[in-house]
């Protein structure tokens, strides 16, 4: 199947696929309900969602299950597109379902770090598909952080994780987390040297700009709550960015405190993104998310014959459940419409 075939195809079933895209009034009715239930019910009657909530009793649906029932839509779609690819495209896409793994690892190194049973979060689980050879019955029953990373032998997180056993604990759980994203990046950009010359361009911008942005999160994490010293921080820096050099990473690594950080960041394509010192702890996410969804929407009106239709999907279609579990968290925390806009993803 050559190409402009296959893309012909997957692109055809994202069109249709696109059209059910929640719309601004979707929006506005959510941010306007009262309880979880209500949001339920009103994702069960008028949206694409219904098809994770079919068979869900929803009277007294709990948030935690309402979001991973999300989630478990976005999964959904993306393995309906997964039947669309070949050879190194179907294994890129595979590739990029690591993210969820790789968030269900660090469900499960966040809840021993603390002391917590990680099978009490196997309800919070996000993938367990067809594509993922977790052991997630003898993960969820680890005791320490040395069992669960014997239990992931066989897989390729084991090697990233066993050198940093050995680590001081109060660092060590932001080092395997760093590690665990350092492997997806890497695994990304090698495997992303095996597509046609024009996808490789197009996904060497799109991971550029993700390792720029993590890096400096990592950066600002590191400095404002790990106290890390330059060098680790340097150590753990993901490679290939989109536009910070290495000698500006470095910079930025050296900086002596967050202030000084933020200083020398001013003047680069993202200082904007942390420009807010009153909110820049609360809101950075969702500045770095909206940078990306803005950066999408206007690949999406170049969209030609090549796997950007399918990434790009993917990623708005995250954004779109990322904003619906942020009015979610609205009704928890009491706030009022135009407060909860502010945490959306897209601005209405």
């Amino acid at each position: 199947m050559g190409n402009i075939r296959q893309f012909a195809a997957v692109n055809t079933k994202i069109k249709a696929m696109e059209r059910r895209f929640l719309q601004k009034d979707d929006y506005l009715s959510l941010l306007r309900k009262k309880s979880v239930r209500e949001i339920a019910v009103y994702l069960k009657e008028k949206t694409d969602y219904a098809v994770v909530l079919e068979n869900v009793q929803i009277e007294n649906i709990h948030r935690d299950e309402l979001e991973q029932l999300l989630k478990k839509y976005i999964l959904h779609q993306y393995e309906k597109l997964i039947h669309f690819f070949i050879d190194d495209y179907r294994k890129f896409s595979k590739l990029t379902l690591m993210r969820y793994e790789i968030e269900d690892l660090k469900l499960y190194l966040r809840a021993i770090a603390r002391g917590d049973e990680p099978h009490n979060l196997q309800h919070l689980i996000h993938y367990a598909g067809r594509y993922t050879n977790l052991p997630h019955d003898k993960l969820s029953q680890s005791k320490s952080m040395e069992a669960f990373v014997s239990h992931l032998q066989g897989t390729i997180y084991y090697l990233s994780l066993l050198p940093l056993l050995q680590e001081d604990e109060d660092k060590r759980l932001f080092h395997m987390e760093m590690n665990l994203d350092i492997l997806y990046f890497r695994l990304l950009q090698e495997q992303n040297k095996k597509l046609d010359k024009e996808d490789r361009k197009l996904q060497e911008e799109i991971l550029g700009i993700n390792v720029d942005l993590l890096n400096l999160q990592w950066i600002y994490r590191g400095i404002k709550f790990y106290q890390l010293l330059p060098e680790e921080l340097i150590n753990y820096m993901l490679p290939k960015g989109h536009t910070l050099s290495f000698q500006k990473i470095k910079q930025l690594c050296y900086a002596k405190d967050e202030r000084e950080f933020l200083q020398r960041l001013g003047p680069t394509k993202y200082g904007f993104l942390f420009d807010n010192q009153q909110t820049q702890d609360i809101h950075m996410e969702r500045r770095i998310a909206r940078f990306f969804y803005f950066l999408f929407q206007s690949y999406r009106k170049k969209e030609k014959m090549n796997i950007g239709t399918a990434v790009i999907y993917m990623h708005l279609l995250e954004y779109q459940t990322r904003d619906i579990i942020s009015t979610i968290e609205a009704i928890r925390y009491g706030l009022d419409e135009e407060k909860a806009r502010q945490y959306l993803i897209r601005k209405l």
